[in-house]
């Protein structure tokens, strides 16, 4: 083959082979990439649960903020599972069957570069010089000197010229067609991965900016003013109760002391004190 021919046999095996290694590592990352993703929505799926959770147990003013948020970033898992899906069939898929493309463009490719190669081979020995060819004539076959067989011999010569240059030519449109095709490919996934993550970027942008906002107007203070007022009334409430308990143990320890020395008295009188003294107070404080 000539040396043009030679160029740009090398020239798309090159493409082709550079465009597979390449192509198949984008289709590997992106691939990940969306499985990453979909574990990230997972996670906030769990965080969600937890907040809701969390949220049940806490102060009026932090429960309904802590609602707020769970419900705002379940919102945002439902975008990013939209996200998720859209790269599996606009990125992810369209990028592995281009790969399946290449592979077959390649094994495509073999046949046209040996037909050239037999192609460039033939026109060469066509078109040695005249003396070489006659030198390898006259040792066999003496009768090609002919006029006849001179004009069968440059016509075969121009023929395969022609096709030599032909092929050339299908080689090179190859190549701009599979250049072309490649680039438009790549265009296109790369766009559809960037439209998909601006869209998942600016609503998720939305409702963060009206949780952030959310969690600021959250109030503190009415939580801390409802826990204080609630333990101030607890500790009046069991003030309460202590004097009153209080009161009536003294007033029941003075109506027993009343009782007892009543009874000792009597029993005094009766000279049963000594005997009687103990089951008398049983009595007694049972009676209170």
């Amino acid at each position: 083959p000539g040396k043009k021919t030679l160029q740009l046999m090398t020239l798309i095996i090159q493409t082709v082979n550079h465009a597979e290694k390449h192509l198949g590592r984008f289709c590997s990352l992106l691939a990940s990439y969306t499985r990453k993703t979909a574990k990230l929505r997972d996670k906030g799926d769990l965080l969600v649960a937890q907040l809701f959770d969390f949220s049940s147990t806490e102060d009026p003013a932090l429960r309904v903020g802590l609602k707020n948020l769970a419900e705002d970033l379940a919102m945002v898992q439902d975008y990013r599972q939209a996200q998720v899906e859209r790269l599996e069939t606009r990125v992810v898929a369209p990028l592995k069957a281009y790969g399946d493309i290449v592979k077959s463009k390649r094994v495509s490719t073999d046949v046209p570069i040996k037909l050239v190669t037999l192609t460039q081979n033939k026109s060469s020995f066509q078109c040695k010089p005249l003396f070489i060819q006659r030198v390898t004539q006259r040792a066999s076959f003496p009768f090609q000197e002919s006029p006849v067989y001179k004009l069968i011999r440059e016509v075969n010569a121009q023929k395969a010229s022609n096709n030599a240059q032909r092929s050339t030519r299908q080689l090179e449109e190859t190549i701009n067609d599979f250049q072309r095709q490649k680039v438009e490919e790549i265009k296109r996934v790369f766009t559809d991965f960037i439209t998909v993550e601006m869209l998942f970027h600016a609503k998720a942008l939305e409702i963060y900016t009206h949780t952030f906002q959310n969690l600021e107007a959250m109030d503190i203070n009415k939580d801390l003013e409802m826990e204080m007022t609630v333990h101030v009334l607890f500790s009046t409430h069991l003030d309460y109760c202590n004097s009153l308990f209080t009161c009536v143990s003294k007033s029941s320890l003075s109506r027993l002391q009343l009782i007892q020395n009543a009874g000792a008295r009597i029993l005094a009188g009766t000279g049963k004190c000594s005997h009687n003294h103990s089951n008398f107070s049983i009595f007694l404080l049972s009676s209170c």
